[in-house]
Order: structure tokens, then sequence, then C-alpha cells
């Protein structure tokens, strides 16, 4: 028996005898059809039943079969579109019968046809009961007998409609899959108490105060349409679910089944990202495309985590032309070959490049005469830009000044720059380097000498960028642990890659010029409690199985990010409810350009120290965090000492009238 069970769990009758069964039933209810018109009065039956009426109902119903496929399902997945399939085979095979009984009566020479339309009729029904009955069965006996109860994954599908009904056959219909559904969870009251294939329907309530509990469920299935449940009531599920040490997954949007079809497989665990993302963004789509419309765009930083994005978002647009540029050649490599497998956009170049190079850049901006710049390049890992402050300066500032200075020359309409929440009150080299370029970037506009737009979006941290928090948070569980927090009171605020870009995209078109645009990040978010929310996505118990170790702040690390500096800026609400515009004081051009040259100036030849007093010099609310740097002393900030004179004045003061050497020896050689 064991052996015999074991086979039949893993394999499936060939269709020929289940199409022999199934013909087996049609004669059984043929001659029962007979029995039960007569009152089972057997001697009745040699007159009406001859064996010719056997061979063409036989003949009739094998042909219909033949047509509708009625016998191709598999028994112990039988669905109802395998009933479908019997009852109209069946019918079709009562309708031609009743024809030939008609055709017998009406022609002598058929009256070998001439069949009892009443029995037509009670067979009708009864070999169509038997057969969806025998189907019922397979399944049930399958369902029963062969899985082995006793080890099955308990599961609940939290949602009952059109997606939970398809991961209930996902699971039923997978032999592999040994997983009991123990029931539905949905919000809808109207369908509390209610079944589906034998499986009951539950409030969130119950389900998870009594019947999780009881019948000892290990895993949530989510099954629900991501219009028809908020990212909040998502979380408050989710986080059920995390206090009663449940495995949480999802069904996949409809898009990413294969071939149209739902497949154990593919039901995914859910990710931080799911639960840390909010409702989707509606975008001004023909503002956009209207912005675009016929446009080189120029992005830097390129093959980075928005860079990339933005690339991508860009080509759903259809612009004229993309100039992909980054200095990470791997990485570009990879985006390139990305965008060419998908075929969606073929008019793309590709630049391995640096910010800092201003030959190179100069020669990009002549090639290729870029109208729209977004400019995603820069360093942005905090604890490496407290250890090198001059490259932090570079790529930050200085590459942000060239590019800025290029577009200007070269008559860019518009020049959107990529900032950080890390610029509001700096605590930190990056941050302060972000917050020097805005201020650059802000008396570009404030000016009014250019006709270039100059716009700066500003927001948090972007879920699963290089880098990023959650990465490493998933590399530290996938090794056991432990998962390290530098602060328990420590929070950020989060966005998913694609929502900022959207935004980004939003903000450029929006503004005008020299508006910071500062996108609601919604609620900042303890590190702690993402990390213990991870571990548990991951099936472990925090603290448990795998430890959150507290290792202290790092350099330049703030315990808490901010979006505005209530001191300077005023926050203004624009049409989207996601863009705050924050309007900043004002900045001479003049005084900032001096500013940052000195900043730039040297930077090989001075200390850090004296680098990041130069940055305290033109961010005065600048306190660094790092005691390294000895501004920080007892809680006070240590009077800053004077700037020392530039060593090296490679950047020019004005760039219409002074140009480099370098510059000048370029356009001799275009002119040859």
């Amino acid at each position: 028996m064991r052996h015999f069970t074991y086979y039949f769990s893993r394999n499936y009758l060939p269709r020929w005898i289940v199409l022999l069964f199934d013909l087996g039933v049609v004669m059984f209810s043929w001659y029962t059809a007979f029995l039960l018109r007569l009152n089972f009065d057997l001697s009745g039956m040699e007159e009406l039943l001859t064996p010719l009426h056997s061979v063409v109902v036989l003949a009739v119903v094998l042909f219909c079969f033949w047509i509708f496929k009625s016998y191709s399902g598999i028994l112990r997945h039988s669905t109802t579109r395998d009933i479908a399939r019997i009852i109209a085979a069946i019918v079709s095979s009562g309708i031609i019968l009743t024809l030939l009984s008609l055709s017998g009566r009406i022609v002598n020479s058929l009256a070998i046809l001439n069949l009892p339309i009443s029995v037509i009729i009670i067979f009708s029904f009864l070999v169509t009961s038997l057969l969806i009955f025998s189907r019922l069965l397979a399944r049930f006996i399958f369902r029963q007998w062969f899985i082995a109860k006793k080890d099955a994954q308990k599961v609940m599908i939290f949602g009952a409609g059109n997606l939970g009904r398809a991961a209930l056959n996902a699971i039923v219909m997978d032999a592999s899959v040994n997983t009991h559904v123990v029931g539905f969870i949905d919000d809808n009251p109207s369908l509390h108490g209610k079944f589906i294939s034998g499986i009951q329907i539950h409030p969130v309530s119950k389900a998870f105060n009594k019947v999780i509990p009881q019948n000892k469920v290990n895993e949530i299935i989510f099954a629900i349409d991501s219009q028809e449940i908020t990212h909040k009531r998502k979380r408050e599920i989710s986080d059920m679910c995390i206090d009663l040490h449940l495995v949480m997954k999802e069904v996949p949007p409809v898009k990413n089944w294969i071939k149209g079809e739902l497949k154990a497989q593919t039901i995914r665990n859910i990710r931080i990202e799911d639960l840390l993302g909010r409702n989707s963004i509606q975008l001004d789509r023909k503002k956009i495309e209207q912005g675009l419309k016929n446009s080189v765009v120029f992005v830097t930083g390129a093959a980075g985590s928005i860079g990339s994005e933005i690339v991508r978002q860009l080509i759903n647009f259809k612009v004229q032309r993309i100039i992909l540029m980054d200095k990470a050649e791997s990485d570009l490599y990879n985006l390139q070959q990305e965008l060419i497998s998908n075929k969606e956009h073929s008019d793309f170049v590709v630049i391995v490049g640096d910010v800092t190079n201003k030959i190179k850049l100069r020669k990009i901006f002549i090639e290729y005469a870029p109208t729209i710049v977004f400019n995603a390049a820069a360093y942005k890992h905090v604890p490496l830009m407290e250890e090198f402050p001059s490259e932090a300066i570079r790529v930050n500032v200085g590459g942000n000044k060239i590019i800025a200075d290029l577009s200007i020359e070269f008559g860019v309409e518009k020049f959107v720059f990529i900032s950080s929440d890390k610029a509001v009150n700096p605590t930190n080299v990056m941050g302060a380097t972000k917050r020097i370029s805005e201020i650059y970037i802000q008396s570009l506009a404030q000016s009014g000498r250019f006709s270039t737009q100059f716009i700066i979006t500003r927001f948090g941290n972007v879920l699963g960028s290089n880098g990023s928090v959650v990465p490493l948070f998933k590399k530290q569980i996938e090794k056991g642990g432990p998962v390290t927090v530098t602060h328990k009171d420590i929070t950020r605020y989060f966005m998913t890659i694609p929502e900022a870009c959207q935004l980004v995209l939003e903000a450029g078109f929006m503004g005008k010029g020299g508006e910071i645009f500062v996108f609601d990040m919604g609620d900042p978010v303890k590190l702690y409690d993402l990390a213990k929310k991870m571990i548990s996505l991951s099936g472990f118990v925090p603290n448990k199985d795998i430890e959150i170790k507290i290792v202290g702040l790092r350099p330049g690390e703030k315990l808490y990010e901010e979006l505005l500096d209530n001191k300077q800026e005023i926050l203004r609400n624009t049409y989207n409810d996601k863009i705050m515009i924050g309007k900043d004081r004002k900045h001479d051009f003049d005084d900032v350009n001096n500013m940052i040259i000195n900043l730039l100036t040297g930077l090989d030849d001075l200390s850090r120290n004296k680098l990041v007093e130069k940055m305290m010099y033109v961010v005065p609310e600048f306190v660094s965090m790092n005691s390294y740097y000895g501004n920080v002393k007892n809680g006070e900030q240590v009077k800053k000492l004077a700037l020392t004179e530039p060593i090296l004045n490679t950047y020019s003061v004005n760039n219409k009238d002074r140009k480099s050497k370098n510059e000048v020896n370029e356009q001799q050689l275009h002119s040859k």
C-alpha cells in the first residue's frame, strides 16, 4: 500500500484510462436510465433497449468527449473548467441524440435511431452527475489520502477575492507543495463565514486570536491587489504576523505570472520594501511628457541606484536621446545590457567618465548638446567620506560645479540636482558637501544672470540602494547575525527607488528655478524595529535566533535625519501632495562662487581638519559629530580658525571671461 500511495501521489493517470472510465460511466448511465424510465421493470427493457442503441449512444458521446476534451484534465486537480467541459460534452450529446431520435420518427429508414427522448433526458442528467462526482471524489481522495497532512505546512490566505482563489488553486494543484490551507482572511464583512472550495473565510480578529493559534498556522499568504489594501493596513497585518512569528508570503502581480497562470513556486516571501513602501504615486504624466519632448537628457551617476532608475523611467517617456555617464564601468555595463535586452529605447549613449574631468565633460556637451541634465553623481557613504573629505569635496562639490557651469555655458534648459536629507543641519562631511552644492545651485538660480532653470530635489534613504542599511541587514541575517544597529533610537526616512525617481521627474518639471523640492518621506522608521521586522520576515525570532547588536553611532552619524531647516527654510505645498517646496534664504552668487573656489583650492595639500574648517565657513550650521575634527568639545562648538589663503587656483572665478589653458587647447583641437 505504501508503494501504491507513493506512486499515485507522484504520477498521473493516462488520458486513455480516464476516457475508458468515462465511457464505462456512460454505458452504466444509459442502462440505468432505462431502468429508471421503466420503474425497474426488466421485462419492458428487452423491447426498448437494443445493442444498436448502445453503439449509437457510445459513438455520439465519444465524439463529443473528443471535441470538448473532457477527459484531458488531471482528476486530482479538477476545476470548474473541467466540470464545464463535462457539462458541455454531455449537453451536446443529448442534443445530438434527440435530433437522431426525431429523425428516426420522421424517416422510416432511420427508425432504428428512434431513441426514447425521456430516456435521453434521464441519461444526460445521470451521466453528468456521475462524471462530476467522480472528479470531485478523485480530488477529495487525493487531498485526504495521498497528501501527508501530518507534515503539511499550514497556511492562511489573506484575501478572498480572485487572487485568493488563484493562490488556493495553485497550492492545491501543485503536488510538490505539501501545504494545507486552513482558511481565508478578509476585511470584507459580507464574506465572513462563507466558504471557497470548502474553506471558510474568517475576519482578521478571529483569524489571529483563535484560528491561527488553534490550528498551529505558520504562514500567511497575502493574495490581494495593491489597489485593494493600503500600505498602512498591510503593515498592521504584517505586525500581527510578526507578533505570532508567522512567515509572510505574497502572490506576485498578474503580469508576472508564467503564461498567465499562477504557480505555487512564484508565491514569494514578502520583502521589507513591500512593507515600507506607500500607495502608488499619481504623476502628472502630461506635464512630464511635454517637458521631455524631443529632449536630449544627460544623466550623471547613471549606474547608481537613483541614476539607473531615472534612466529607466526616462525611457518610458520616449525622450529623443539619453546620455549615461558613470565611472563604475561594471555597473554601467550591466545597465547597458539591460537596456539593450529590453529593446525599449535604442537611442542611448553610454560613457565611462568622471564628473571632475572638465575636459571630457566639455566634449560631451559639445558633441551631444544635452537640453536637460540630471546630476545624480556623488559620493554618499558617510563613514568613508569622513575619512576622505578631499574626495567628497572634489566630487560632490567640484563635480557639481563643473556640470552646472557647463550647463550654463552650453545653454541647457533645465538642471536637476539630486541632494539628500543629510544636507539639512549637516553633521558629517558628506551632508556638508551636499549642502554646499545646494547653496551653489541656488545662488546660480537667484542671480538672474542665466537662462538655465536650476532645480534641487531633497529626500532621505532609498530602499535597496547600494550601501543602504537594508542590503546590509540582509547580508548579516544570511550569515546568521548579529545584525548591527548603531543606536536603539536611531531613525531614518525611507522611500522606494522608483518612488523617489518618479518624484524627481515630477519636481523637475514643476519647478521654475531656484526651488528646493522636499519629498514627503512619510514617518521616520526606527532602525532597531526595521532590523526586528527583517529578521522576522526571514523566519527567525529576533534576539533569539539572531542577535541585534548595538554598536554605537559612527563618526558623523545623526540620531535622526531632517528634511527641512526650520530656522531658514519655509515649506510651501504644491499640486502634488508628495512634493513640497522649501524656500531657502538668499545667496549672493559672487560670494558663494568665491567661497567654493577657495574650498576647492589645494584639496590635496590641506589637512583633513583644514578642509572641514573651510566647509564650516561655507555652511555655518555644519557641526561635525566626528570627534576627530575637534570642533565638538563638551557639547559646544569650538571657534573656527581663519581660512588659509588659496594655494592653488585651478578653478576660474568667472566662467564667461576666463578659460583654462586646457579649455582653449580643446577648442583649438576641435577647430582643426
